[in-house]
């Protein structure tokens, strides 16, 4: 009932990325966090694949990366797959090499290319994420068993030294234990399912991290402005005779600027003036920066020199 998104952080970083230079000071984690985010939504997207061939004959819902809040606390779920007899959320996780799971303390460690991580415990994340769950159900009404199910998108050379509260599978092997479940008790109709889901999509709240350069305390002086070509991806594009052409490889295109827009919305800021286009664009014409944002798509609030573009 709700579909899996590109995460908006994750279209965000690669703006920045093409826009920070490369000795920047935070250049290296800014690429890291983007590599770390991409496996992630990769992992989501090959459980996303697996899960679609989960097709019982009883009512169920199933919906993808939900964010609700309980008490101004925000709980972000991968996927959530609500049953007549009981409510399932997924933690994916997208880790290469050799898993180990540790109890008390719970651990879990990542041996990957003679490098041993401690990572952050995803079953730690699920307990919350259940925890909170369950209190935003009950705030509606719904009293009814939660489980959590940790997915993992690589087949790991895996190790759990002990139970876990969550169950740890790999992401191929779900939808067999899922038709595996027995619905010996109905708690939820067809119409509750429907409700409860229904419920769920309306409160959801998308995080927002824009513009990144706030986000990520990173100075707007240190991102690179111009045009940058989607053909040889370098950057300097000029407008010339209605078009944007490429010194480098004279490709030219009527909508280059469009990428550029979403850069600047992305990483500086939620509205932009025809001076901070110009500037951010190359173009020295009042007048053809006028007509460029009109056709783009915005909406323009304000008249003349006091008017602002947003989207």
């Amino acid at each position: 009932m709700k579909k899996r998104s590109e995460p908006l952080s994750l279209l965000g970083l690669q703006s920045l990325i093409s826009r920070l230079p490369n000795d920047h000071k935070q250049y290296t984690i800014v690429e890291e966090d983007f590599r770390r985010r991409q496996a992630g939504f990769g992992g989501e997207l090959n459980f996303d694949k697996h899960i679609n061939e989960f097709r019982p004959t009883y009512p169920f819902a199933l919906l993808h990366d939900i964010c609700l809040q309980y008490n101004g606390i925000y709980f972000q779920m991968d996927s959530v797959l609500i049953l007549p007899n009981k409510i399932i959320i997924f933690e994916i996780k997208n880790l290469g090499g050799k898993l180990t799971v540790k109890a008390n303390p719970t651990q879990f460690i990542q041996e990957l290319n003679e490098d041993r991580k401690i990572l952050q415990s995803p079953i730690t994340e699920l307990e919350r994420k259940i925890n909170f769950m369950n209190r935003w159900l009950k705030e509606r009404g719904i009293d009814i068993p939660i489980k959590g199910i940790i997915g993992l998108a690589y087949t790991n050379e895996l190790y759990i030294e002990k139970e876990t509260n969550a169950e740890i599978s790999f992401t191929h092997e779900i939808p067999i234990k899922l038709y595996n479940i027995v619905i010996e008790r109905e708690l939820l109709s067809r119409n509750t399912i429907n409700k409860i889901a229904r419920d769920m999509i309306q409160a959801h709240q998308e995080y927002n991290p824009f513009p990144l350069t706030e986000t990520l305390n990173i100075a707007k002086e240190d991102i690179i402005p111009g045009v940058i070509c989607p053909k040889c991806r370098r950057n300097g594009m000029r407008w010339s005779e209605k078009k944007w052409r490429c010194p480098v490889c004279s490709y030219s295109a009527l909508d280059c600027h469009l990428s550029l827009l979403d850069d600047w919305f992305n990483l500086m800021d939620t509205s932009i003036t025809n001076r901070q286009f110009r500037s951010f664009s190359g173009i020295q014409n009042h007048h053809i920066a006028k007509r460029i944002l009109k056709k783009a798509g915005l909406t323009m609030k304000g008249t003349r020199r006091t008017a602002i573009y947003i989207r």
